[in-house]
């Protein structure tokens, strides 16, 4: 069973995954959290080349390159395995971040991240969590910490970003919105019985 969490900078997905990841195991379910771009040597070599801040123009298509080496690395030495052997899977952020960021944040056509999807042979969600904050809140939230090279975009790329995600909420199997400006146990109570429903776990 394969879940990704989705949403912009400072919407509370690592606090829910650590919260739905320990709910799990104390049910008995063997759990692994992975994020991207990252979660195995090459990927965070990845990661730390993706998110640095450089004066070099970084092209929006050489960051849909570097995310999809990533993944296919991530999808090949983690997450396939390990749905063989049975866990759950729980990855923070996977290929809808890649269309909200990149194609809807950044103009990169959605017709290439899906062929490079479908052509790499990549694993799918069986459901994915979105908790959507608009840009303000966001930037609020993550105030207080060293911006990253995404982190720093404007108020206007993000702004794009969350529409990309409403959108693909809209159009995409097992894709549900949860409202990140509520509280973390609400959400979190959210979030377990959607994957009580829609899962059977």
């Amino acid at each position: 069973m394969f879940i990704s969490f989705e949403g912009i900078e400072g919407s509370g997905k690592s606090t829910q995954i650590k919260i739905i990841s320990e709910s799990l195991q104390k049910k008995g379910h063997d759990v692994i959290s992975v994020r991207e771009p990252g979660g195995t040597e090459v990927g965070e070599k990845i990661r730390k080349i993706f998110l640095q801040e450089t004066t070099e123009n970084f092209d929006p298509l050489t960051e849909v390159l570097l995310l999809y080496a990533s993944r296919k690395q991530l999808d090949n030495e983690i997450i396939k395995p390990n749905l063989k052997k049975g866990s759950i899977v729980i990855a923070d952020r996977f290929f809808h971040a890649t269309k909200a960021y990149q194609c809807y944040g950044k103009g990169v056509e959605l017709n290439l991240v899906e062929y490079l999807h479908k052509t790499l042979n990549i694993s799918e969600p069986d459901l994915s969590i979105y908790i959507d904050i608009n840009p303000e809140l966001s930037r609020k939230r993550i105030s207080n910490r060293k911006a990253d090279r995404i982190e720093q975009e404007s108020l206007d790329f993000f702004s794009r970003v969350q529409h990309g995600y409403l959108q693909l909420e809209k159009e995409s199997k097992n894709f549900i919105l949860v409202d990140g400006s509520k509280s973390i146990e609400k959400i979190s109570g959210e979030i377990d019985s959607l994957i009580k429903e829609l899962l059977n776990v």
